[in-house]
Parts: structure tokens; C-alpha cells; sequence
């Protein structure tokens, strides 16, 4: 996982090197959507702790629960989509 030539064997190297800075950009953007999706669910109590508007049959709280995890689906769906693209056009591992 890390490279020892450029780092002087101290840390970790996220990406391989001559990795497209297009790639790395998108795969930040994902990393940090999701972080920001898990963070969200974490503190749902504080805006979600109600059982008295029913969405879609449940609770609200069981629903913010069900969407988010509908959320995360999604994007880890289109990050795996946009990763077999880049591996069938040979910029990807």
C-alpha cells in the first residue's frame, strides 16, 4: 500500500502513482460524501427523534434511517460504475 522511493518508507500512499489527478479528485469527492452521509446518520436523534409524522408508512425516524442507507447504495453504486469505466478505458488498477 505504500511506496518506500517517494515517501522515504514513512506513511501511507492512497493513490498509485501516475494515477489521472481527475480520478483522485473524484474519488475524494465520493470519500467525503460518504464520511459526511455516516456523520449524518450519527446525529439523526437530534432532528429525526420523533415517531409522529409517518413517511411512506413509518416512523419518520425509521424512514431517515431506510433513506439514508438508500442514499449510500447509490453512491457507492455510481463510484463502482465510474470505477469499472475507468478501468475498461486502462486508467484504473
Amino acid at each position: 500500500m505504500s511506496n518506500d522511493r517517494e515517501n522515504g518508507g514513512y506513511g501511507i500512499t492512497v493513490f498509485r502513482p501516475g494515477t489521472p489527478p481527475g480520478v483522485k479528485t473524484r474519488e475524494i469527492i465520493f470519500f467525503i460524501i460518504l464520511c459526511l452521509i455516516i456523520l449524518i446518520q450519527a446525529f439523526y436523534y437530534l432532528f429525526a427523534n420523533s415517531a409522529e409524522p409517518f413517511v411512506l408508512g413509518l416512523p419518520f425516524g425509521m424512514f431517515f434511517i431506510v433513506l439514508f442507507i438508500a442514499i449510500e447504495f447509490v453512491v457507492l453504486l455510481l463510484l463502482y460504475f465510474a470505477e469499472a469505466k475507468d478501468v475498461a478505458e486502462g486508467g484504473g488498477s
